[in-house]
């Protein structure tokens, strides 16, 4: 919790301001690209980047071609396209090619991959796809440490084939070595005595292995709970598979500290690379697409409201939560 203390003033105080479909012109990017950038690499020049502002840069072009040549990251948190399920600006990518680029990822010793994915079904049975993941990641050294469940709150209407109706999505969590977790959520008990027991293997009883109170903050649960991005917002209409802000900022206040770099290398609209500027990281986005790669631009460098507005007008986020957590801490 000390690294959001740091960050507080330069990262929870600011929100982006959704822009309206219309005010988004067809080349409206070139306000903040650097001139006369179309592409990840330039020839004989290494890496151009497409954005670069405050800490955040934004390569346009195959992740599998940038990736070696990126610095090593303390943290991935990625959402990749997966089964040809969503079209994104008229092509699918091959999931083939996920556990490959993913396994270029350059990470330091200390860091932590999170990778969300959700459930397929094919021929009335699901699709465990992601072994593919696993293996081609556990060839470059990295381990399977958990499996989260995002926990979406509701399913939709329908029939479901006969199944109940899908209301989560997966976070793969791959690392080298363990890493302290940042206690971000507030203890539901917290300030109160230890009345109760643990039980060991013989079902015998023991006292639990801390003393004193229970502790102010907790190490967030395996199960995230986060409401989905709503339909109708201007970024919904440009990317057809734009997760919530919340989701990413999560992870990454959890399992990085200010300053630290936080790598997307299927960057989409930015979600991810927004979470990580309102949280005081540094980041690093690539994505195929130029329109996204304009979009994600455009979210990182247009006009704030402080929370405090945005949560009246939205309700609050993890964000807001955070800075209340921190607040009432001090």
């Amino acid at each position: 919790m000390d690294g959001l203390r740091e960050s507080r003033e330069t990262s929870f105080d600011r929100a982006f301001v959704p822009v309206p479909r219309r005010a988004v012109p067809e080349r409206a990017g070139r306000a903040v690209l650097l001139p006369g950038v179309r592409g990840g690499i330039s020839g004989g020049e290494g890496l151009k980047p497409y954005y670069e502002h405050a800490g955040i840069t934004i390569y346009h072009g195959d992740c599998r071609e940038i990736l070696p040549d990126l610095e090593a990251a303390d943290l991935i948190v990625t959402s990749p396209p997966y089964m040809n399920l969503r079209i994104y600006n008229g092509r699918s990518v091959e999931w083939s090619d996920v556990p490959t680029a993913l396994a270029l990822c350059r990470l330091q010793a200390h860091g932590q991959m999170l990778i969300n994915l959700g459930m397929v079904h094919k021929d009335g049975e699901v699709l465990e796809y992601w072994s593919a993941l696993r293996t081609g990641l556990e060839a470059a050294g990295l381990k399977l440490a958990a499996w989260y469940v995002w926990d979406k709150g509701y399913g939709m209407p329908g029939d479901w084939a006969g199944r109940f109706a899908s209301a989560h999505e997966f976070v793969f969590h791959y690392r080298r070595e363990p890493r302290d977790v940042n206690k971000t959520k507030r203890c539901t008990y917290a300030g109160l005595e230890k009345t109760r027991t643990q039980r060991n293997r013989d079902g015998s009883f023991h006292a639990f292995s801390h003393a004193g109170p229970v502790q102010q903050f907790k190490v967030p649960d395996s199960v995230l709970r986060v409401t989905p991005q709503r339909d109708g917002g201007a970024w919904n209409a440009e990317h057809p598979a734009i997760f919530p802000i919340e989701l990413p900022t999560e992870l990454i206040a959890a399992l990085s500290q200010p300053k630290e770099l936080v790598l997307d290398p299927y960057a989409g609209s930015g979600t991810t690379l927004l979470a990580a500027k309102e949280l005081g990281r540094r980041a690093i986005g690539i994505e195929i697409e130029e329109r996204y790669c304009e979009i994600a631009a455009l979210r990182l460098s247009q006009s704030v409201l402080d929370f405090k507005e945005t949560d009246e007008k939205q309700g609050a986020g993890i964000q807001g939560r955070l800075l209340a957590e921190v607040d009432s801490k001090e």
